[in-house]
């Protein structure tokens, strides 16, 4: 096992490091974009086409790697097309995660919590219907639709003229940022998960598909039965009146929250990174790490440059060179075969008209990683005359 450890180390380059550490961190940002409820059916079919890929690569089923290699930019476009919105959802998320904010603006204090609750509480026992919208990091632009700008300063008085019966605007939803009404008779998406909503109408189904769109927090006040229900993360939860002031102010704290983080939250947060660092390092090990060095010959052409206008190479000239370069495996992967060439350069002639060069040094486009080992030949001559066409 020492051993073992000290060959790894000593094959370990400081660009591996560096490799490992960007993919450690583009999967910390995937793995924190799949946890997201919303996008848990495209991380399911992502994680099983790469045991997929990787049992293939394992058991050598040829069709199948076949599939994956000639098809992958076919199943990334699917996969683009089928999970847009869950991929759009999950770039929202991560644009609007802590690393990207900079400061947190101030939310509602305990005046507008008690003023909401008491309208909540008077609506709820007059049975007249409501539906509020908070929102949170994330856009909302484009998961609302119609409504009026309204900007006014919250009051019981206004909310309860807002969603009486005859008000026009009392069958859409109420947006509230700050200490504002911001906009009235907005519409918003409904769920399509009608068995979460039972026995709760439009206003529910309105509710909880915003809940499923973003981190926004929807509260609804039922018309039929006077009952107050949450709507956040995907889920409705029917609440008490005497409730509604506790949710509003967590709901806001966790806004405004950068620095207090819970010990869950750390622990999760935790236990991600260390999962993306041991998955990088995993896939470093499957398909970089290979101490077995081998040889490969490739034709590589020979290019004469910057010839004077008056000079020509005498036939036969050179025209290849055969190269053999050895290496690893991965490094080989980091070599274009078709940009490899012996490159001469014939500007500084003289008054010579037999010129010869090395090989070796004059071929291009080689790896750092790569040695050359051979070449055939392994010193180009070439004579030069009189152009006749001059």
């Amino acid at each position: 096992m020492r051993s073992l450890a000290f060959d790894v180390l000593n094959h370990v380059r400081i660009a591996d490091l560096i490799d490992i550490g960007i993919v450690s961190v583009l999967l910390y940002l995937t793995f924190v974009w799949l946890r997201d409820r919303a996008s848990r059916s495209l991380g399911i079919v992502a994680v099983a086409m790469g045991v997929i890929f990787l049992l293939a690569r394992w058991l050598d089923l040829y069709l199948t790697t076949m599939a994956f290699q000639y098809g992958s930019i076919g199943i990334l476009i699917a996969m683009v097309v089928v999970f847009q919105n869950d991929i759009r959802h999950g770039f929202e998320r991560l644009a609007t995660s802590r690393w990207f904010r900079h400061s947190s603006a101030g939310q509602p204090g305990n005046r507008i919590v008690d003023t909401i609750t008491f309208a909540v509480a008077e609506m709820s026992e007059q049975r007249i219907g409501a539906l509020f919208v908070f929102p949170g990091r994330e856009p909302l632009d484009r998961h609302l639709r119609g409504g009026v700008e309204v900007d006014g300063r919250i009051s019981e008085q206004l909310i309860l003229s807002i969603f009486h019966p005859k008000s026009p605007g009392h069958d859409g939803a109420v947006l509230i940022h700050h200490d504002r009404i911001v906009q009235l008779g907005l519409h918003l998406p409904l769920t399509t998960q009608v068995s979460k909503v039972h026995d709760g109408g439009t206003r529910h189904a309105a509710a909880l598909g915003l809940a499923e769109c973003c981190d926004a927090m929807a509260l609804v006040v039922s018309e039929e039965r006077g009952t107050i229900t949450l709507a956040r993360d995907g889920n409705l939860t029917e609440i008490e009146p005497t409730e509604v002031a506790e949710e509003l102010r967590r709901y806001f704290a966790d806004q405004t929250s950068t620095g207090q983080r819970k010990l869950k939250s750390r622990w999760i947060g935790w236990t991600t990174k260390v999962a993306a660092v041991a998955a990088a390092v995993t896939l470093w090990f499957l398909f970089a790490y290979n101490t077995d060095t081998i040889q490969r010959t490739f034709v590589v052409p020979i290019e004469y440059r910057n010839l004077p206008s008056h000079l020509e190479i005498e036939d036969p000239k050179p025209t290849y060179a055969e190269v053999t370069l050895s290496g690893t495996s991965p490094t080989f992967a980091l070599l274009k075969p078709a940009e490899l060439a012996v490159s001469l350069n014939v500007k500084d002639v003289g008054g010579r008209r037999v010129l010869s060069w090395k090989t070796e040094p004059n071929i291009a486009n080689v790896p750092k990683d790569l040695r050359v080992q051979k070449t055939v030949p392994d010193t180009v001559f070439v004579t030069l005359r009189e152009n006749a066409n001059q």
